[in-house]
C-alpha cells in the first residue's frame, strides 16, 4: 500500500497524491480505497480500490532516478508512431503503461511531428495535440515532484535537453 502524502503515478491520470484511505460502506463491497488528488485536475478526487488490478499504479521516481532519466535522454530512440486509425489506441496504451521512458519517447515523437507539420504550413492534428499535452503533463509533473522543482523549471530543463539532442 502507498502511504498518505506519497505521490504516485495512477495510470494515464498521471501524478496523484495519496490523501487518505476510505472503507466502502456497503455490504457487497468491503474493500479499502485510496483517496487520490490528481495534480492535473486540481480540486478533483479519484477513489480507487487499493487492490485495483485495472489501472497501473506505481511510486513517482526518486530524485536519483529523475537525474538519471534526464542524463540518459540522448540515448532514447524515437518512437515509431503508427499512421492509422489505431494511432490513438497506441497513445492510450503508452500513457496507461505508466512508463516514464515510453511517455518521453511519445512526447518527443509528437513534438517532432508537430514541428514537421508546422514547417509544412499545417496544424497538428487534434489527437496528436491531445496526447502531446497529456504526455508532457505526466512527465513534467513526475519530474517536478521527484526533483522538488516547479513544473516551469522542469519544462525548461527538459526542453533544453531535447534541443541538445537535435541536430
Amino acid at each position: 500500500m502507498f502511504e498518505k502524502g506519497e505521490y504516485i503515478i495512477y495510470g494515464s491520470n498521471g501524478v496523484c497524491e495519496v490523501q487518505d484511505y476510505m472503507s466502502a460502506a456497503g455490504e457487497s463491497d468491503n474493500r479499502t480505497y485510496y483517496v487520490l488528488a490528481p495534480m492535473r485536475s486540481r480540486g478533483s478526487t479519484i477513489f480507487s480500490p487499493v487492490d485495483n488490478q485495472k489501472v497501473l499504479m506505481r511510486k513517482v521516481m526518486t530524485k536519483e532516478e529523475a537525474r538519471e532519466f534526464l542524463r540518459d535522454i540522448p540515448e532514447y530512440e524515437d518512437m515509431e508512431i503508427r499512421e492509422s486509425r489505431t494511432q490513438e489506441q497506441q497513445y492510450k496504451e503508452i500513457l496507461q503503461s505508466c512508463s516514464t521512458t515510453d511517455s518521453f519517447r511519445l512526447l518527443k515523437a509528437l513534438y517532432r511531428r508537430k514541428r514537421k507539420r508546422e514547417a509544412a504550413g499545417r496544424r497538428i492534428t487534434a489527437v496528436d495535440e491531445k496526447y502531446l499535452y497529456l504526455a508532457k503533463d505526466c512527465l513534467l509533473n513526475e519530474l517536478a515532484v521527484a526533483l522538488d522543482m516547479d513544473v516551469e523549471e522542469v519544462e525548461t530543463l527538459l526542453t533544453d535537453r531535447i534541443k541538445s539532442t537535435e541536430k
